[in-house]
């Protein structure tokens, strides 16, 4: 178990998978390996050459070449106005500044929704509480509060069911 280009041991572990040379003589380059994400966690590797493997890291957003280091991303420069795409799509509906936001305050919203709870019920108001948010008219959490104030009161039994469960 010797090697046939330097006559230095061979590790049997070696021997027994079919070398003959030195891990220094050799001239099979190492195995690299390439991560592959099938969804968010679960990862795994796929063993491939070292060319490969450096191609795909490059390619993929989430590989690295081994080295921990930061992206080159491009960076963030601040364009002239003319210099801007006149085609850009238009946001309408987008507050610009606090100052702007007119919100109902928590008691007339409060007020509102009770009044169309007990009109329409529970799944039209949780419905009329979104497009209240959606519209702008209470911010989302006056939303969230609301909801949870219709839930809680949905899911209270009325006094005759307590009457009857404990009859």
């Amino acid at each position: 178990m010797h090697c046939t280009e330097c006559n230095t041991n061979i590790p049997n572990e070696r021997y027994h998978m079919g070398y003959t040379t030195c891990v220094h003589c050799s001239t099979e380059e190492k195995v690299s390996c390439h991560t592959i994400y099938p969804h968010k966690t679960g990862a795994f590797i796929q063993v491939i050459s070292k060319e490969q493997s450096e191609n795909l890291n490059r390619l993929d957003r989430r590989g690295y070449s081994g080295v921990k280091k930061a992206r080159n991303y491009k960076s963030i420069i601040k364009q002239k106005s003319e210099d801007l795409d006149k085609t850009a799509k238009v946001v309408r509906n987008r507050f610009s500044s606090v100052n702007n936001i007119n919100h109902l305050d928590y008691d007339n919203a409060l007020n509102q929704v009770m009044n169309y709870f007990n009109e329409w019920g529970y799944e039209p108001t949780l419905k009329y509480l979104h497009e209240l948010n959606r519209s702008g008219d209470i911010p989302l959490t006056t939303r969230i509060k609301l909801q949870d104030v219709i839930t809680e009161r949905y899911l209270k039994p009325t006094p005759r069911a307590l009457q009857r469960q404990f009859s």
